[in-house]
């Protein structure tokens, strides 16, 4: 492992976060800002569950079935896009917060 230097600066702050070692503070730190991007796909995929009514499964099935109209249509295409790209930001983040989270526990 890399060993790495803490500003000074820094140090007080770390002294004071939960955590037994250097690891498990860093590891708590990430973790958290793993949660808050967690959070922001989650309330952007809620906002495309409000506007079509269903989850995304849902959605891409009546996408496909032309159950929405032409899927062709720049918005929904649009809107397709983002929220598959969501679904898929969505497991990389929880995948890497469940390994960051193995090393607090």
């Amino acid at each position: 492992m890399a060993a790495i230097q803490i500003a000074p600066e820094l140090q007080p702050a770390l002294d004071r976060l939960q955590g037994k070692t250097l690891d498990e503070k860093l590891a708590r730190l990430v973790g958290n800002e793993l949660r808050r991007y967690l959070e922001e796909v989650e309330r952007e995929a809620l906002e495309f569950e409000i506007k079509y009514g269903v989850d995304y499964e849902q959605f891409a099935t009546k996408l496909e079935r032309g159950e929405l109209g032409n899927p062709f249509v720049y918005e929904r295409e649009q809107d397709a896009m983002r929220w598959e790209s969501l679904v898929a930001e969505k497991k990389l983040w929880l995948e890497q917060l469940r390994k960051v989270e193995s090393l607090t526990k």
